[in-house]
């Protein structure tokens, strides 16, 4: 007889569960790979949701998209006809990341394979059928310039006075209202200027001048927007063919075969301002500089900033890391083809310069006087404004940094109710690392004096009162009766949008 364990108490061979239960036993089994597989299975979609959270962190912008202006294509005469509205709806975010036409690759976009998306929504359909000049006040929703008057004269207009002093000062975007007449902003040193540039990409290239092959829709989407908006503005000195192909400049006496020449370079061959295109990136959702012209910059050059992230370009701005950068990468992923900005910056340099960078001279300095500083005066300080818009390009959804250099004598302060007071206060009470980059410590010297003994002056004059608090100006970026100044240095009037 059996004995132990594998036998009953009727002395049988003791059966195991699984061969008494055979369907129980199965039924077992499954049930522990299906605890297993749901183990895995969450394991997995905890560990995807953690690499989903860290690269949310990472990448908090990845799906986030300027406004869509696709619905403005239903008022254009190409396509107000052909359009329902189900083909306008806005794409999704998910589609934008998966078809997107790229930026990141160094090469010109594939315009030519239908359903690829701009940031904006815009497909490569929509791109082709849009053509030459499009109707950018109806694509963007910011309205075409007022024309100039034909009484206006270029040989006598001159800056608006920017002042854009600010108290308390410290360090933050300071955006103000865009104009949609001065976007451009053309002056009696038109010829000038255009022939220091000229003489700039002669000598420099390199370092004022480039374009990644991927940025060429946001080139000519920038270049058709500008010429549009110098034709209407100034159309006694600017004009296009009737088949949009041929630019005409009376103040140069040249025209431009725009069908050959790349975008960026007709836009520098016409124009004297600035402009520095930022492209998203479809990868992480930040925004990087694929071309850029630009003159006018003191102690850098847009080379040493070729194909950076917008945060790796400001890092010799003071406080930006710590202040703004994260407020700057949400602007820029967030800011709308209709709402653009205008800003001005400022610094006190003691001569006139367009162009200078430490690449072309090892033992450079910012200033013409540091190894003189006892034998600088006033007279030779000169008010530096930066006038900057920022603006979204509605097909390509570039953002355009554009800007221009305004030089004033500082003597020119003197006489302007109020501004000698608030520049003193900045200057004597600013954070001190700000103000070192406004200008340097001997140049700050001389402004000073020179400030202080003329508010004294406008006190005593009572242009000023006595109690007067410093603050930031209402007319900012200008002062009070600016305007009439400014017209009558001139003599004549400036169009305003009714």
């Amino acid at each position: 007889m059996a004995t132990g364990s594998d036998t009953t108490f009727l002395g049988e061979p003791r059966l195991s569960f699984a061969a008494a239960n055979p369907k129980l036993a199965l039924t077992g089994a499954a049930t522990v790979l299906l605890l297993i597989s749901l183990l895995v299975h969450q394991f997995l979609v905890f560990k995807a949701a953690k690499a989903a959270a860290e690269q949310a962190k990472a990448f908090p912008h990845v799906l986030q998209f300027p406004p869509s202006r696709r619905h403005a294509l239903a008022g254009l005469p190409k396509f107000e006809k052909s359009m329902s509205a189900p083909e306008l709806q806005v794409v999704s975010p998910q589609t934008l990341k998966a078809r997107a036409l790229s930026t990141t690759k160094n090469a010109r976009p594939d315009f030519d394979t239908d359903n690829l998306y701009t940031p904006t929504g815009f497909s490569t359909q929509d791109l082709r059928k849009l053509g030459r000049f499009p109707d950018y006040a109806v694509l963007s929703g910011v309205r075409h310039p007022v024309p100039t008057r034909p009484e206006w004269d270029i040989s006598k207009a001159i800056f608006r006075p920017f002042r854009p002093f600010r108290w308390g000062y410290h360090q933050h975007m300071a955006l103000m209202k865009f104009e949609p007449d001065w976007w451009v902003e053309l002056e009696q040193n038109y010829h000038k200027t255009m022939a220091a540039r000229f003489e700039l990409l002669r000598s420099h290239p390199d370092l004022i001048f480039f374009q990644n092959p991927a940025a060429e829709l946001a080139t000519r989407e920038l270049m058709e927007m500008v010429l549009q908006f110098t034709c209407k503005r100034y159309p006694q000195h600017f004009w296009l063919s009737d088949d949009d192909t041929v630019l005409h400049n009376n103040l140069l006496n040249t025209t431009t075969d725009l069908s050959t020449t790349p975008a960026l370079r007709a836009l520098f061959d016409n124009i004297p301002e600035d402009y520095c295109l930022m492209l998203r990136n479809e990868d992480d959702g930040f925004y990087y500089l694929r071309a850029a012209m630009a003159c006018s910059s003191v102690g850098w050059n847009i080379a040493q900033h070729r194909n950076k992230v917008l945060r790796d370009i400001h890092t010799h701005v003071p406080d930006y890391a710590e202040k703004m950068a994260m407020s700057m990468d949400r602007y820029f992923s967030k800011m709308p083809a209709d709402q653009p900005v205008f800003r001005c910056s400022w610094s006190i340099e003691d001569y006139e310069v367009m162009f200078t960078t430490p690449e072309l001279d090892e033992n450079w300095t910012r200033s013409k006087f540091a190894a003189h500083p006892d034998k600088l005066t006033v007279e030779h300080l000169r008010l530096r404004c930066d006038s900057q818009t920022l603006r979204r390009l509605p097909l390509s959804a570039s953002v355009v940094f554009n800007f221009k250099a305004v030089f004033t004598k500082f003597e020119d302060l003197r006489t302007e109710p109020y501004i000698p007071a608030l520049l003193w206060k900045v200057l004597e009470g600013g954070k001190e690392n700000l103000i070192t980059y406004k200008c340097d410590d001997h140049v700050r010297r001389v402004a000073m004096d020179a400030l202080a003994k003329w508010a004294a002056e406008q006190v005593e004059q009572g242009i000023v009162p006595k109690d007067w608090e410093v603050t930031t100006l209402d007319e900012s970026p200008f002062y009070p009766k600016w305007e009439e100044t400014w017209l009558k240095k001139q003599g004549f009037s400036v169009p305003r949008a009714g």
